[in-house]
């Protein structure tokens, strides 16, 4: 009899933590190595710094892959929701709570490295050039702040990576990217690094960082808890520690790299 009370209060004590135990629908799109699949798990050095996060927190934090534009949707209209890795603009900044910065790279302008008529020493010389890239995406932002008219300096595709295919066959001069995701970006089309050559470094405050964004429904003590976990995974180098799972710690010398744009092919994780 006694046994059986303790297993009935047992249960009762469990379903109450579980009940009063937070859970957060947590949504991102495959871009390795931030975020991707890998033998049926969802992973990534986001993903994992996600992951950590939510078990510090004590939250029950669901996480699945969708297209950029639908987990952006889902994220804006749905309660106890939040999107990673995503960029934090001005236009995003008072939709949702933030907590980051996550692990991001140095944003750079490409060339095929065939192309020798390509010369970018300039913020202003980009204009001499044409450059793809998806609409609505944090890029198609960023070249309408530096000025760079659409339809001339820049078009935009419906699909993310349609730009690839016109970059690689010589109909756009210049590929965005960031160091961290090129090989991922590149392998779609059949391109390496190797065969592409840096020729601008681009600092914008758009590109400082990869977030969480929350749907504002969820509490501001989670939020701030959140945040607080993330600084002391940072202090305490283990931020550094799921960074070094998905980049190699020793990085080749890229036969076109200058000392001046290294970071736009050393791979190493900016948080």
């Amino acid at each position: 009899m006694l046994i059986r009370l303790l297993s009935v209060l047992f249960f009762i004590f469990v379903g109450d933590v579980f009940a009063k135990q937070k859970t957060l629908a947590l949504y991102t799109e495959s871009f390795p190595p931030y975020n991707f699949e890998k033998e049926d798990q969802i992973t990534g050095i986001n993903t994992e710094i996600i992951r950590l996060l939510c078990e510090k927190a004590s939250l029950h934090c669901t996480i699945d892959l969708y297209p950029w534009k639908r987990a952006m949707q889902l994220v804006s209209t749905r309660a106890d929701t939040g999107i990673f890795s995503t960029s934090r603009t001005v236009q995003r900044e008072s939709k949702f709570y933030w907590v980051g910065p996550l692990a991001s790279g140095q944003t750079c302008f490409y060339k095929l490295a065939t192309r020798s008529d390509i010369t970018v020493n300039s913020m202003a010389s980009l204009r001499n050039y044409t450059v793809g890239v998806a609409r609505g995406d944090v890029y198609h932002s960023v070249l309408m702040d530096l000025n760079l008219e659409e339809g001339q300096h820049f078009l935009t595709y419906s699909k993310k990576f349609e730009e690839l295919k016109m970059f690689k066959r010589g109909e756009h001069d210049l590929l965005i990217g960031s160091a961290l995701t090129l090989a991922s970006q590149l392998e779609k089309v059949g391109l390496s690094p190797e065969q592409l050559a840096p020729v601008f470094a681009l600092n914008h405050p758009a590109l400082a960082g990869n977030y969480l964004a929350l749907n504002k429904s969820t509490s501001i003590e989670t939020v701030k808890e959140l945040q607080s976990h993330l600084k002391q995974l940072k202090a305490t180098n283990q931020v550094g520690d799921i960074v070094s799972q998905f980049i190699p710690s020793a990085q080749q010398s890229h036969p076109y790299a200058s000392a001046m744009l290294k970071e736009c092919f050393t791979g190493t994780a900016i948080y």
